[in-house]
């Protein structure tokens, strides 16, 4: 069965472009800086607006990485083994909300791209800059690929390599939830491949049931009287419903994972 690869992106592509220095010295300047920019400065934004694919900054850094992939691209590195294969059918590459790392996304679709392989990339709000609404938004837009995913009839596998790694690891956490069959990523030591159990996981079966009678989308009001307004505020605090104005409805990953929506 053909896979797809859920690839949360970091930004190794710039930075290794900026230590190893193969590119001409007005664009090796612009990328030394944007591999230390904090996000939302102003080189972090010139980075950003660098992953249109006919700037000459990203065709220098297109060209390193169609040399040496494994070298420039951490996340590459770690897909070489299925890339090889030719198993990997689709990859949805999960960008931070920085440039730098839009940019490197972009430069990592040209490259599958050009190898067969369908491709998108999705820039998550908030992620790498608000730590809660960032993961929430991660969460949401990898249980919505990976039933995606799964109607089309692809093994769904995560690469945990790139970007953050409290975020990665609740992100391995919500593969197991959602089904994925395999997560792997370069570990950092032995510098080879490793791939991590998927464990079968669940929501608890009460905070289940509970969401189940909430339906789609609630007024507060009727979910207290339905689930009782201290369950309510215990599926609050546990991130599994998110309030609406006046209206409470199950976060979009839970209800996807439920078969809510």
């Amino acid at each position: 069965m053909s896979e797809a690869h859920m690839v949360t992106v970091g930004t190794s592509i710039v930075r290794n472009a900026a230590q190893r220095g193969a590119l001409p010295p007005e664009i090796l300047a612009k990328v030394r800086a944007w591999a230390q920019a904090p996000p939302l400065s102003s080189e972090d934004v010139e980075a950003g607006e660098a992953a249109r694919r006919g700037g000459e900054e990203f065709k220098a850094l297109l060209q390193l990485l169609a040399s040496e992939p494994r070298v420039y691209s951490a996340e590459l590195n770690a897909m070489w083994p299925y890339l090889e294969r030719k198993s990997v059918a689709a990859a949805a590459l999960l960008a931070s909300d920085s440039g730098a790392s839009h940019l490197c996304a972009a430069l990592l679709e040209e490259y599958l791209k050009a190898s067969g392989v369908e491709c998108e990339v999705h820039r998550i709000p908030e992620l790498g800059r608000s730590f809660e609404p960032g993961l929430y938004n991660l969460l949401d837009t990898v249980a919505s690929l990976a039933a995606t995913y799964r109607r089309r009839g692809l093994r769904v596998y995560l690469n945990a390599t790139g970007g953050f790694k409290l975020e990665t690891a609740v992100l391995y956490l919500a593969a197991c939830l959602l089904g994925a069959d395999r997560v792997y990523y370069i570990h950092e030591a032995m510098r080879e491949v490793v791939e991590l159990p998927a464990i079968p996981l669940s929501v608890d079966r009460r905070h289940a049931e509970a969401l189940s009678k909430l339906g789609s989308e609630a007024e507060r009001g009727e979910a207290e009287r339905a689930l009782g307004r201290g369950f309510l505020l215990e599926l609050e605090r546990r991130g599994l419903v998110e309030l609406l104005g006046t209206r409470v409805k199950p976060r979009r990953w839970v209800a996807l994972l439920l078969g809510l929506s």
